[in-house]
């Protein structure tokens, strides 16, 4: 059996292969063939820079359940390479947590949300939801469809069950502090924004607001 040394040239060596060619479809293989995800998680949270930069690529092109926490807790890694790659992964990842007959359900409803038609997104979230109660993303767009469609107080729910599954989904984090907001708490407003930040240190929009409500409410700045 490659001793650990072997496995950590294989996928640096077929990382770069990838930089020079985008070929995604030879990477998958190349990686699949050495690394289970077990492993490609250990390398997440304890290789070198570059191999945690290839192993946040080849966990976002294998999509496996298992790497949704792990890509989770990368999205605040010291390095800004691996954090974007973290969050691609991260984000595809929470599309295909489910069977793939759901996926293409869900990706209707995003395409629904994103051009603002959340009454017609609506129904399609809730049917999702129906068939597959754990299904993150479902619940987090279910929360963006009530929030546009002015319901804060059902939105709040549906970012709540998303972030009990998903407790690194920061994009649910930051529509709870908009529904906080809503409801002029401003102090669970303040504690999302933050808590969204802390998963994503390069979320801009979340600090600004954060540091807006920090104001508003007589504290001093949160250390950096």
């Amino acid at each position: 059996m490659p001793s650990p040394a072997v496995h950590t040239a294989r996928i640096v060596a077929a990382y770069r292969r990838y930089l020079a060619s985008a070929d995604s479809l030879r990477y998958a293989q190349q990686v699949n063939a050495f690394y289970t995800p077990s492993t490609l998680c250990k390398l997440l949270r304890c290789g070198t820079t570059e191999m945690r930069r290839a192993t946040s690529l080849a966990l976002g092109i294998a999509s496996h359940s298992a790497a949704i926490e792990p890509l989770g807790r990368a999205l605040a890694d010291a390095d800004r390479g691996v954090r974007l790659a973290a969050d691609d992964a991260f984000r595809v990842s929470l599309i295909r947590d489910a069977a793939p007959v759901h996926h293409q359900q869900l990706l209707q409803v995003m395409h629904l949300n994103d051009g603002a038609e959340y009454a017609a997104a609506l129904s399609p979230a809730l049917i999702l939801i129906e068939y597959d109660p754990r299904y993150a993303e479902a619940h987090h767009q279910l929360g963006v469809c009530w929030a546009g469609l002015g319901e804060p107080e059902a939105a709040e729910k549906a970012f709540r069950t998303c972030l009990w599954y998903c407790r690194f989904h920061y994009a649910a984090w930051q529509g709870l502090a908009s529904c906080c907001l809503q409801r002029g708490d401003l102090q669970g407003a303040l504690r999302a924004f933050e808590r969204s930040q802390t998963i994503c240190p390069d979320l801009e929009s979340s600090r600004v607001q954060a540091r807006a409500l920090r104001r508003r409410l007589g504290l001093s700045e949160r250390p950096q």
